[in-house]
């Protein structure tokens, strides 16, 4: 059984290695700066930023992803996201947890 202190340095090491997310307009990735990685009480790594599209007028998001700071695909999701008008921002949220079983 893996240790606490074993589960809070994944938990650590999830946070420190995320770097970037990407999201998909059309056929077309963009990709956003990470506003926030923390650990939660609970354990939960929560990883927050704000999807802000160049793209004007109404837009559908289909997929959000997060990468590593070696640029390598760590966490993907299919998303149906509408965005109305160009003057608004999406505030995304993924929270990971990390336990044993």
């Amino acid at each position: 059984m893996l240790s606490t202190y074993a589960l809070n340095g994944l938990r650590e090491y999830v946070k420190s290695t995320l770097a970037y997310a990407k999201y998909k307009i059309g056929s077309t990735y963009y990709q956003e700066k990470l506003t926030d990685v923390t650990v939660r009480s609970d354990g939960k790594v929560r990883v927050e930023f704000t999807i802000n599209p160049t793209v004007k007028g109404e837009i559908k998001i289909t997929e959000v992803q997060l990468y590593n700071t070696a640029g390598q695909l760590w966490w993907s999701k299919t998303e149906s996201i509408t965005r109305k008008t160009s003057q608004e921002g999406i505030y995304y949220r993924v929270t990971i947890s990390i336990t044993e079983e």
